[in-house]
């Protein structure tokens, strides 16, 4: 991952097994007399992989892989295995689905739920670098917020504390559940 280039602009690398969350395979339509949309109409910006896969990322942000020849006129399918994660999978498409032809998709997560996440993770690197609590809540919180509460019994610490335990767990284990598209 090149440290210089930012997160929307990454190449996204993922393991299909790992993230069923994610629509990770499109395909070209077999000639079935089935219609359907293709690519080029939501005007993606597409790159070509050393192992045949194309990464197509729409103007939303999502990212598509696949193998397709010629995304531009290909109409498309979505590949869905019949294994344990077919409702997160089912899920994953019609979320696609409603982005490319609706353009309706509701975010897997909430402003807020990613809201917390970050500030979860920036907790975490915060402990990591050996910021201590009140200084994490003044950082994510102002000096005032902090300063307005007794800080033994502040619920800014409890909430500073509350989210590094949740940050760890997320670096741990918990980034497994996210891309399995459970998001509690």
């Amino acid at each position: 991952m090149d440290p210089d280039l930012a997160a929307p602009e990454a190449p996204v690398f993922w393991n299909a097994a790992d993230a069923p969350a994610v629509v990770s395979l499109i395909a070209p339509l077999p000639p079935l007399g089935i219609g359907s949309t293709t690519v080029a109409q939501f005007e993606p910006d597409g790159e070509a992989e050393d192992n045949g896969l194309s990464r197509l990322r729409l103007r939303s942000g999502s990212a598509l892989v696949g193998q397709l020849d010629d995304a531009s006129a290909t109409q498309i399918g979505v590949l869905i295995p019949f294994d344990d994660d077919w409702p997160i999978r089912i899920a994953a498409a019609e979320r696609l689905r409603s982005e490319l032809i609706e353009r309706t998709a509701d975010p897997p997560l909430t402003r807020q739920r990613r809201e917390r996440l970050k500030r979860a993770l920036r907790c975490v690197d915060a402990r990591e670098s050996g910021a201590s609590y009140r200084a994490m809540a003044t950082v994510l919180f102002g000096a005032r917020r902090v300063a307005d509460e007794p800080w033994k019994t502040s619920s800014l610490k409890a909430q500073v504390a509350r989210l590094t335990v949740h940050g760890r767990m997320l670096v741990d284990r918990g980034y497994r559940r996210l891309l399995r598209g459970q998001v509690r």
